[in-house]
């Protein structure tokens, strides 16, 4: 029996030790939490213009999340935080978040309808809408050398401004 091996029954046959160890390296690796947006979807939640993001599957809620900006910018350009999710079947969702004043529907850009909503949710059916609780730009853009997320997804590390990620 080889000491990987060893490692592997001791901390089976221990799961509290596991546990601990399993905190202490998520202390000492954190997780950085990156959304891709379009270049004008981002923009507008930067200046305001829009409130709430849909989505498929949704990141976690009140966890500082990296927005990365697909081409042609290519760059982790701002952090968002998401305040409430409202999630259910398209129609509820878009009723629900169009009664609550939401900026869904842009100024100077195309909001989404029920219909293109509907589409998104696909097969499943199901569709979340998240609540831009605050968003800042960064003064200086991340060069992100992970191959950036289709969603959202999470990385090992942490992200240095104005170098790569």
């Amino acid at each position: 029996m080889n000491v990987k091996t060893m490692n592997q029954a001791f901390l089976a046959a221990n799961p509290e030790i596991k546990k601990r160890l399993k905190k202490e390296y998520d202390k000492s690796h954190p997780k950085v939490i990156v959304m891709s947006l379009k270049p004008k979807y981002a923009k507008a939640i930067y200046e305001g213009r829009k409130n709430w993001e849909f989505r498929k599957t949704p990141p976690p809620l009140f966890k500082k999340i990296y927005i990365y900006e697909s081409a042609p910018v290519s760059k982790i350009t701002g952090t968002v935080v998401f305040s409430e999710e409202v999630r259910g079947c398209p129609l509820t969702v878009y009723e629900i978040v169009k009664t609550n004043k939401c900026k869904c529907f842009m100024r100077n850009l195309p909001g989404i309808t029920r219909l293109e909503l509907e589409e998104y949710a696909g097969p499943l059916n199901l569709v979340s809408a998240l609540r831009v609780h605050r968003a800042k730009r960064l003064e200086h853009t991340i060069t992100f050398s992970a191959k950036p997320p289709q969603n959202w997804g999470t990385f090992l590390g942490s992200l240095k401004h104005g170098g790569e990620a």
